[in-house]
């Protein structure tokens, strides 16, 4: 890829070995890079946005999932099916940084038959898909944010020293309401 340091949007235009879709992700990436920083504070008592992340997943998504009936930790779990991989997925923006955690998740159901046919012709796969890996049409997957009443794409926000409360009971209530119930009714088939 050709070198985007300071490039401006004529010169981003102008790369035809660019999709649209690159361009986007370059241009959300810039914005990202030029924003206003503020320094990470060194006080101990403030803990890191990847502390509450992980503390959170810890005592809130992993207890409420395994209440459940799924099984896992550490941001990946799985609904027990004999006929399919029914898979929850959490992912952390690769924006994140000292002073914000941003996460998403991602749902997966995906046959075990269709799977071991794909594993087979390209064993790069794996034994087992990955909750956060998209695979094609012959998986089915959604974000948890595409199903909620909004439709749309959601990552929740970890923002150093404030309140994580509501962002863990919105993400709890969007997993109890539509992410649930989606993967169940889909493993069940």
């Amino acid at each position: 890829m050709l070198g985007v340091s300071g490039c401006g949007r004529e010169k981003l235009a102008a790369m035809p070995e660019l999709t649209p879709q690159q361009r986007e992700s370059l241009e959300r990436f810039k914005v990202w890079k030029h924003r206003p920083k503020v320094k990470a504070t060194d006080d101990a008592s403030v803990p890191s946005p990847q502390q509450v992340y992980a503390e959170m997943m810890k005592a809130t998504f992993g207890p409420l999932l395994r209440g459940q009936g799924l099984r896992g930790s550490g941001g990946r779990f799985e609904l027990p099916s004999d006929n399919y991989w029914a898979l929850l997925g959490f992912r952390k923006s690769a924006y994140s940084d000292g002073q914000e955690v941003q996460f998403t998740v991602n749902l997966s159901v995906i046959s075990r038959v269709a799977w071991a046919e794909h594993a087979a012709e390209s064993p790069s796969l794996g034994e087992r898909p990955k909750p956060t890996f998209v695979y094609g049409s012959w998986a089915t997957q959604a974000r948890l944010g595409v199903l909620t009443p909004e439709g749309s794409d959601k990552w929740w926000r970890i923002v150093r020293g404030v309140d994580p409360g509501p962002v863990a009971e919105d993400a709890v209530s969007d997993l109890l309401r539509y992410g649930l119930p989606w993967l169940r009714e889909r493993a069940s088939t």
